[in-house]
């Protein structure tokens, strides 16, 4: 009888230890949350003060605009390759110091921005202006960009001419000269 009572008593502790090893890994997992939460705050709040603009008019950022070229003059031949990705993905976390989460939102980003964009030179044309006139871009910095926007475009193999045409875009509107 006193052996039925001490298993049943260890079977009730390691089934109270279990429920308590549970509870503490909840509540581990609903800190994370919070932490994320407070994490992405600052994020939401910009968002509220873009409330009322649409499209690329919410750019603001010179790295998103950059992103928004790329990806404009990656899919100016048609569909974005896994290659064009891959390059902008790369170029992204390299030269923006993101990481690929990062980097991977602010290409989705930049698509969903595109969807009902107006013409691809109107978008280059626009996303240049935004760079240029950002604080702290200088001429080493639009070089890059030019350089950045090549490697999009030689991703597919040889640039194609809509390619070349929006690069110039960008040319034009800066002041890069080759």
């Amino acid at each position: 009888m006193h052996i039925i009572a001490l298993i049943i008593a260890i079977v009730s502790g390691i089934a109270l230890w279990q429920w308590r090893v549970r509870q503490a890994a909840e509540a581990a997992r609903e800190l994370g949350s919070i932490a994320q939460t407070a994490a992405n705050l600052p994020r939401k709040l910009a968002f509220k003060r873009k409330t009322g603009k649409s499209g690329l008019k919410l750019v603001d950022d010179p790295r998103e605009a950059a992103s928004v070229m790329m990806l404009e003059i990656a899919r100016a031949d048609g569909e974005t390759s896994a290659e064009a990705r891959s390059v902008m993905m790369e170029i992204i976390t390299d030269e923006f110091q993101v990481d690929t989460a990062d980097a991977d939102a602010l290409l989705t980003h930049a698509a969903f921005l595109l969807r009902n964009s107006p013409a691809p030179h109107a978008v280059v044309d626009r996303m240049a202006n935004l760079v240029l006139n950002a604080s702290g871009i200088g001429p080493k910095e639009i070089v890059d960009l030019d350089g950045m926007l090549v490697a999009v475009t030689e991703a597919d193999g040889p640039p194609t001419a809509e390619q070349l045409s929006l690069l110039q875009v960008f040319r034009n509107r800066t002041g890069v000269q080759t």
